[in-house]
């Protein structure tokens, strides 16, 4: 099965999306005062499905996000990582023709058997660049840079992430990216997503890791929704 520390540390901080499904983030963040919800199923051929659930609101400009994964693998169901972060847009790319922001956060990775508690910090730079003039129909290059410590190895991990979306008709978006740490085979990502409605998306993609084995290679299965401005 997928464990690790290592995969879900990459994971969770790319649950505040450049939309669902993309792992790698993008420079915008909610307007304020509005909300989110994402939530998905990972399956793997090696029988292992992770349901996550990761909702999300801005204010003061900075989007507030935090989530679950529970993990289902070998007849038994158990929550194995949470994780809760802050986003803030320096620059959004929905603003022009470019964006840079900021996302720190922590995460938890419950089924360590050693240091288990809070305290996998994370910290990622993602810029953002439109490909055309037109807003509605551009495609979007999303490019992350940035660093993870891991606790129970003791060591930090350099992580990245290059996507890219662009939309092909008025309700359904291709989307494609690569991201991993350090220097390792990176994961790969394909598919798209569905607008079934106003702020309401679904998406599907496969995942796979150069050189990987089969336990890298998943369907992942989704929705996104967003809410109008509301709180007070």
């Amino acid at each position: 099965m997928r464990t690790p520390a290592l995969f879900l540390a990459l994971l969770l901080p790319g649950l505040a999306l450049a939309g669902r499904p993309l792992n790698t983030e993008d420079a915008s963040t909610l307007d304020d005062k509005a909300c989110q919800l994402e939530s998905w199923a990972d399956r793997s051929r090696g029988n292992v499905t992770d349901f996550s659930f990761a909702p999300a609101c801005s204010y003061l400009d900075v989007e507030w996000q935090a989530g679950a994964v529970r993990t289902r693998a070998g007849g038994r169901s158990a929550t194995s990582s949470t994780f809760a972060q802050g986003k803030y847009a320096l620059r959004s790319v929905d603003d022009g023709a470019w964006g840079v922001g900021l996302v720190a956060g922590l995460a938890r990775q419950l089924r360590r058997e050693a240091r288990n508690g809070w305290g996998d910090p994370y910290f990622i730079v993602p810029v953002s660049f439109g490909l055309g003039g037109d807003k509605e129909t551009r495609a979007l290059l999303h490019l992350n840079i940035g660093t993870t410590r891991v606790r129970d190895e003791a060591r930090n991990l350099t992580l990245w992430g290059v996507a890219v979306e662009k939309p092909v008709g008025e309700r359904l978006t291709l989307v494609a990216e690569a991201f991993g740490e350090n220097a390792r085979h990176p994961f790969i990502r394909a598919g798209g997503r569905h607008a079934l409605f106003d702020k309401f998306d679904v998406d599907l993609t496969y995942v796979t890791r150069s050189g990987g084995t089969r336990e890298d290679r998943y369907w992942s299965l989704g929705f996104h929704w967003e809410t109008s401005p509301f709180l007070p």
